[in-house]
């Protein structure tokens, strides 16, 4: 935000500007771990069936 009584535009570096330096995207590295964990049991499963069948070719 600019100090009262300066122009617009001419505040303090911080705020927004620097908080969006120092974002870390918790949320989005917790959901892609979550479907990468989702994928890797899905074909875990795959196998092991396929090796219960007897298919190995």
């Amino acid at each position: 935000m600019s100090q009262p009584g300066s122009p617009p535009g001419t505040g303090s570096p911080q705020g927004s500007a620097t908080e969006e330096e120092h974002f870390k995207p918790v949320g989005t590295v917790f959901l892609l771990a979550m479907f990468v964990l989702t994928l890797i049991l899905l074909w875990a499963s795959v196998y092991v069936i396929l090796i219960s069948r007897g298919v190995t070719t």
